[in-house]
């Protein structure tokens, strides 16, 4: 293959010092020299390093709570309660089974992650069971949908709890509000976040911290608020409940005679959400819950995995969803279900009811929350089209970062334009319900996988096993969330995940036949190279997957 000039980065390394250059690649011309670190006497020596287990019990459950802990809470209340047709008590009952969801399967992630200890979650273990093929459709439909749909979710829900702040401020009604206002502000933060993610990567990590901040003061207010009002009236409270006691199933128990025995149960079945709603209620609960299987990430770090892995999961979502109950009662103690069910942003309308100074700290903690989830999402999924680059599953202009910066421009626009898109005309319970299904569906298809490598690789070791009930109930409940929802209430991005899917299969059939590559530099990379000011890293770093 002949040289072909374009711009890269190169790794250099002497006795004292790293650096990165950048120039053209069949000639030392116009080279520019970044140094990047210092390095030790000793990092030549040939000894092999593994990652220490540091990670004991205390560090764990603060990983995978504060993972869990996101936006999650500030937004799926009002969808839950929709899905569960009003019912208080159902929907309490849902964000429960949410949480006993989570546990099962992250006990069986935990056994993937410590059978195959390597970097990647999902997609690793996709690659191992399955093979490529499976590994490279989930990676594109990640970049593609999940990953965006997250984003697209976040940025209106900031839009939302602004523009609620404003109208609870100047005593505006719902109806007066653009239905573009909430996303026109929530692309302009984003930008800001963009911004900084691309430029002061440090600073992307402190403005991290002081979102976690106001992630838990949001949280302890409400929750704090919320338990004060109930001790002093709680009359909103028990009218929210009675309505399931009165108008669920259980409505037939207390009524004599046929025909009344009927009726009620006529009228208990209108008003009671069928399997497609019990279904999708779940569904936004386990948005909240997204992050629970994070800890099996640095496996390879966790002292004594065997018992301490199955605890901190444990703990950690047994803790979460006690918050999730004690907040959701807090929500119920003051707002009507009517109230609940039409606000787009809970929290501040929570809050603008107990006292109307609250609302703006409630708002700004709960914006803080969603930047940090944006912010944080910039920080790990923009890296993914970066790495996918390098290896080859994705064009080479996606693994490129930027001279200046050291950032992977290209990986984080294309991931920025995608969630742009999926903003219009989509809302937030489509979306949500939308990354659910593809995750999940992938997520399934993991926890089935213990079964596979049973019996195909029976010689690798189990630090820790899951038991089999517990991971065929796994792989049953996945498998029916994702089915239901796709054979009774489908919806245009359920379809758009699937075509992507076929599609994704035939152009690996094609990539794996070496019909053509993905990646490589051309006309075009060169182009989008000097616009953005980007260039590859090492080519020694790159590797294609279908060698």
């Amino acid at each position: 293959m002949p040289n072909t000039k374009y711009s890269k980065l190169e790794y250099m390394s002497d006795e004292n010092k790293s650096s990165l250059k950048y120039g053209y690649d069949d000639a030392n011309e116009n080279v520019q020299t970044i140094p990047l670190l210092q390095t030790s006497e000793d990092e030549n020596s040939q000894s092999n390093f593994k990652l220490q287990k540091t990670v004991g019990f205390t560090a764990g459950l603060s990983i995978v709570v504060g993972t869990m802990i996101g936006s999650g809470i500030f937004i799926v209340p009002t969808g839950v309660l929709k899905e569960c047709h009003g019912d208080v008590s159902l929907s309490m009952l849902i964000w429960t089974i949410g949480g006993l969801i989570a546990i099962i399967v992250a006990l069986c992630y935990c056994e993937l992650s410590t059978t195959i200890p390597q970097s990647g979650g999902t997609a690793t273990f996709l690659k191992k069971i399955y093979g490529d093929g499976l590994c490279f459709v989930f990676l594109w439909l990640f970049m593609l949908t999940a990953t965006p749909q997250a984003t697209a979710v976040q940025i209106i829900a900031l839009g939302d709890y602004i523009s609620g702040a404003i109208e609870v401020g100047l005593g505006l009604c719902e109806e007066a509000k653009s239905p573009y206002l909430s996303k026109l502000i929530g692309c302009l933060i984003t930008l800001l976040v963009l911004t900084c993610n691309i430029t002061n990567i440090k600073l992307a990590v402190k403005i991290q911290v002081w979102c976690a901040i106001g992630k838990v003061v949001a949280l302890i207010i409400i929750a704090v608020a919320g338990i004060v009002k109930i001790t002093s009236d709680d009359s909103i409270l028990v009218q929210n409940f009675e309505y399931g006691l009165l108008h669920g199933p259980a409505t037939i128990l207390n009524v004599s005679g046929i025909p009344m025995v009927k009726a009620a149960l006529s009228e208990s079945l209108r008003s009671t959400p069928g399997i497609s709603g019990v279904s999708l209620a779940v569904f936004q609960a386990l948005w909240a819950y997204d992050g629970f299987d994070s800890i099996t990430c640095i496996t390879d770090e966790v002292k004594n995995p065997r018992r301490t892995l199955p605890l901190i999961i444990i703990t950690s979502v047994i803790a979460v969803m006690s918050l999730y109950l004690i907040v959701n009662l807090a929500y119920f103690g003051v707002l009507t279900k009517k109230e609940m069910i039409t606000s787009n942003a809970v929290a501040v309308h929570f809050a603008a009811k107990v006292h109307p100074w609250l609302s703006y700290v409630v708002t700004a903690g709960v914006c803080l929350s969603l930047i940090g989830s944006i912010n944080v999402t910039f920080l790990t999924a923009g890296r993914m089209p970066f790495v996918a680059g390098r290896m080859g599953l994705m064009p080479e202009i996606l693994s490129m970062v930027h001279v200046k910066y050291i950032s992977p421009v290209p990986a984080l626009l294309f991931l920025t334009s995608l969630a742009t898109i999926m903003l219009f005309p989509s809302s937030i319970d489509m979306l949500l319900k939308a990354n659910v299904f593809t995750l999940w569906a992938f997520r399934g298809a993991c926890c089935a996988g213990i079964f596979i490598l049973d019996k195909k690789f029976k010689h690798l070791k189990r630090p820790y096993k899951v038991y089999r009930t517990t991971a065929f109930l796994a792989t049953l409940v996945t498998g029916y969330m994702v089915l239901v929802p796709l054979a009774f209430r489908p919806q245009i991005l359920y379809v758009l995940a699937l075509v992507l899917a076929l599609v994704f299969s035939v152009i690996y059939w094609f990539l794996k036949r070496e019909y053509f590559v993905i990646s490589g530099v051309g006309k075009v990379s060169v182009i989008i190279q000097k616009l953005l000011l980007v260039a590859p890293p090492d080519d020694n770093e790159t590797c294609n997957k279908f060698d």
